[in-house]
């Protein structure tokens, strides 16, 4: 059947959410990327409109592309992530359709699409975790709120959950006698259950937040609770707090450098990357290394202090 591209792309995201059952923020993505494609390139309704110079076309577009970005703020052009983002997702999209017969070749060629170069530091500094730390203090209203903040920020600095992650856990998921988390499948980004193991820090921080939390009659199932009524904090929620402890802080984070914070941490003090990728729930190790990238000459040179030409092998 001859439809439009639009009609077909739609078909896409419905396979996505009820057969591949995508995370909503995935399908948002999806729906974003099909958006910008469709709006840049009026002259592609069809699926038999699309090749290789449309697509070429549509990346030059988005590149030259004007946007606001603060207030009387105008940028031009998209970082080679952004690029490489919509590509993949176009890709995966025209891959389905070939598969059903309504394109004979995808137009997308996913080796081509440039791979972003990283030259910024997504881990925290101590300096930054400091001031992180003296706003919250400062900003908390009462002890059970300071409590409950001092906990979040231990959970996300030295577990290296993810905000849904956080947001979802129960308290049936906590075990501070075996000092674990339990994060589960239908929370998780990989859709994998897994462990994650506990500091003593952690733990006592944890410990500190429930004493306080029990002593409201607190009867939320989830662990983190609101700081207005006895129901879960929200996304939104957690959002204003960040967006005070930003300013209070003048510290420009938000809550996922917590977790690249944390998978350098381990990668400072020798852990394998399978086992920094475990703990980080992630399902491709090339994502873990992504992660890694705040990690410079100085956090590793302890690893080659004992080469010489002494230690070399005989053969």
């Amino acid at each position: 059947m001859n439809k439009p591209l639009k009609e077909h792309l739609d078909d896409y995201i419905r396979f996505c959410e009820h057969s591949r059952v995508l995370r909503p923020a995935t399908l948002v993505g999806y729906k974003n990327a099909f958006s910008m494609f469709l709006r840049l390139m009026p002259e592609i309704t069809e699926s038999s409109d699309l090749s290789p110079e449309a697509i070429d076309v549509f990346f030059m577009r988005l590149r030259q592309r004007k946007r606001l970005v603060g207030r009387g703020i105008i940028k031009t052009g998209v970082t080679a992530a952004t690029v490489r983002a919509y590509g993949s997702k176009l890709h995966s999209a025209f891959d389905w359709l070939c598969a059903r017969g309504f394109l004979m070749n995808n137009p997308v060629d996913r080796g081509a699409l440039a791979k972003p170069q990283y030259t910024d530091k997504r881990a925290l500094s101590r300096n930054e975790i400091d001031r992180i730390m003296a706003a919250i203090i400062e900003l908390a209203p009462n002890r059970f709120l300071l409590k409950r903040n001092l906990a979040i920020v231990q959970v996300f600095l030295f577990a290296g959950l993810r905000r849904k992650e956080l947001l979802s856990l129960r308290l049936h998921d906590v075990d501070l006698e075996k000092q674990t988390l339990n994060v589960r499948a239908e929370t998780s980004k990989s859709k994998f259950s897994r462990i994650v193991p506990l500091t003593k820090e952690t733990v006592v921080a944890i410990e500190d937040y429930l004493k306080e939390r029990k002593a409201r009659r607190l009867k939320c199932g989830q662990l983190w609770v609101s700081s207005v009524a006895d129901k879960p904090l929200t996304e939104y929620g957690l959002k204003k707090w960040v967006d005070r402890t930003k300013t209070r802080s003048g510290v420009a984070f938000h809550v996922h450098r917590f977790r690249h914070t944390y998978a350098c941490i381990l990668g400072r003090k020798n852990v394998s990357a399978v086992k920094i990728q475990k703990l980080l729930g992630h399902s491709d190790l090339r994502m873990t290394q992504a992660y890694l990238r705040s990690l410079g000459a100085e956090d590793v040179r302890d690893s080659v202090q004992f080469l010489s030409l002494e230690n070399l092998p005989s053969v």
